[in-house]
């Protein structure tokens, strides 16, 4: 064996960390833990970049098939016993595509935060498969599905049953077919307030919902003592966990850092990880890379200043469920004495976060306005939001003739909506998100430059189009969900492990220099690493 590879050991009298995926690729983590008869998953998330590599926006798995498709393509691991039954097409043996494949029982997934490439293939999972988070992760996630389209690949707190018609999988009818709701297990809080259970068993469309009760008793996973641990990241609600082997503890990260407002929880999570003088620890390495932090006060200081220049309409750009940043501009339009306005998805995200306690000082009447565009239908959930805040609405014709009053929080996938309010040339568009990372992500910076262009919109913090990196001028709009290669170092050292794995990582050859062979383990995708 060469030094910081993984091993292949068939015993089983040791606990075994398989990584089927999120080894040497960011997200899609599904980490499987086993020791004796318990079994669980850190994380079964969808696996971004490897679906792209078979599929684009027009070119999809097919659901009819179920299984079979995301199987054969390695989007999921070769495992039996763990998928929903309802999901397997009656005129092939999906196994038949998958060799070699493994037989398993598992008795949970530890879910660390709402982000897809975490949470996403949770979809494919048997229905009643236990899923442990944090409240305002478990809210996230069903706020998540409510607002987004049906999709085989997004059904992580309900499914749709599917019926076999000669192979063909359909849903099943709506009248007839209620979802299923899968059992969460909430580890950060004993006793939610009424509110929880009534969005928690409330159905988002004309589709009943077979309600599963929210459960507060997560201390044993299986035979497997868990302990939860808040951590910060660029969405709330995120958890790292530990988990007690008949080895030692094995603590997983997910994905956190040191640089939000949240900063202290991902300082006492390394304290108390520390304390339990772990056997393993799994953590991320997403950017590793030497270079400047910036830190999420950073960001609010740098947007305040562009801010308070403008006379016309702000439009703030960041990401679509990183409702920090959507605080953050509710402060400064607070400072400004403007009105925050923001779309149906992002409202219902953090009016869902608002239920649980640690979350209930947000103020959705405090500066936030709802945006009304024009719509040909809205579903159930939609026109429950916009009854609820009817007298806080505003419309494109409102914004057009009163633009130094908002901030308006769209993304690229609301650009169109500039028609309708066809803003003035003192308009400023502030881009609050990442570099683009791949082609098609360039693609979209450049069409988005266009349509600035197109209306004469200055712009603050955008990438270059054709590197998708930031110019010195544009930085510190953005301040990344992940921590940063110096602080990690200083992490694992704090912890200080008997082995390291690191996962959601392009860098393996950080840790081969950063860290001693004897305790690097780096996975190989499908292989056991077993922990003596």
């Amino acid at each position: 064996m060469r030094n910081g590879e993984a091993q292949l050991d068939s015993s089983d009298k040791s606990p075994q960390i398989t990584v089927y995926d999120g080894a040497n690729s960011i997200g899609g983590n599904k980490i499987l833990l086993e020791d004796g008869k318990s079994a669980l998953f850190l994380d079964f998330g969808l696996n971004f970049k490897l679906r792209d590599t078979y599929f684009s926006e027009f070119l999809a798995p097919r659901a009819r098939r179920g299984l079979l498709d995301f199987l054969h393509l390695g989007l999921l691991p070769p495992l039996q016993g763990i998928y929903r039954q309802d999901l397997e097409p009656s005129d092939i043996d999906v196994w038949s595509r998958v060799s070699p494949s493994k037989a398993v029982t598992i008795q949970g997934v530890l879910l660390s935060h709402a982000h897809l490439d975490h949470s996403g293939y949770i979809s494919f999972l048997r229905e009643d498969t236990p899923v442990v988070a944090s409240l305002a992760t478990s809210l996230l996630s069903k706020a998540i599905q409510d607002t987004s389209q049906a999709s085989l690949e997004n059904e992580i707190c309900y499914t749709t049953p599917k019926e076999d018609k000669e192979g063909y999988l359909a849903s099943g009818n709506y009248r007839e077919c209620p979802f299923i709701q899968r059992p969460f297990l909430i580890c950060d809080c004993h006793l939610p307030p009424h509110q929880v259970e009534h969005f928690w068993s409330k159905s988002p469309s004309s589709r009943e919902l077979k309600h599963s009760p929210l459960s507060f008793d997560t201390s044993i996973v299986g035979d497997l003592l868990i302990r939860s641990y808040p951590v910060d990241h660029s969405i709330f609600g995120a958890t790292a966990y530990a988990v007690e082997t008949t080895a030692g503890w094995v603590v997983y990260t997910g994905d956190l850092r040191l640089h939000g407002k949240f900063g202290n929880l991902t300082r006492e999570f390394i304290n108390q990880a520390r304390a339990l003088s772990p056997l393993a620890l799994i953590c991320e390495g997403t950017h590793v890379e030497p270079g400047e932090t910036v830190t999420e006060k950073m960001v609010g200081e740098k947007a305040f200043e562009a801010v308070k220049k403008v006379q016309g309409l702000i439009i703030a750009d960041f990401g679509p469920r990183n409702l920090e940043r959507l605080i953050t501009f509710q402060e400064i339009a607070l400072s400004c004495g403007r009105q925050l306005v923001v779309t149906a998805k992002d409202l219902y995200l953090l009016w869902a976060l608002s239920l649980a306690p640690q979350f209930e000082e947000i103020n959705l009447d405090r500066a936030i306005l709802l945006y009304q565009g024009i719509r040909d239908s809205k579903t159930k959930w939609e026109k429950e939001l916009y009854q609820e805040y009817e007298a806080k609405t505003v419309t494109p014709h409102q914004i057009k003739e009163n633009q130094n009053q908002f901030i308006l929080c769209m993304s690229y996938w609301d650009i169109n909506e500039l028609i309708d309010i066809n803003p003035s040339p003192d308009t400023l568009y502030i881009y609050s998100s990442s570099e683009a990372y791949d082609e098609e992500q360039k693609f979209d910076l450049n069409r988005l430059a266009n349509w600035l262009r197109l209306f004469d919109i200055k712009s603050v913090g955008l990438p270059d189009p054709v590197t998708g990196k930031f110019k010195p001028a544009e930085k510190g709009y953005h301040a990344s969900g992940h921590i940063g290669g110096a602080e990690l170092l200083e992490l694992i050292q704090e912890i200080n492990p008997k082995y390291v794995i690191p996962v959601h990582t392009h860098c393996p050859d950080f840790f081969k220099k950063n860290l001693p062979s004897h305790q690097l383990r780096l996975p190989q995708k499908g292989l056991p690493i077993t922990l003596l």
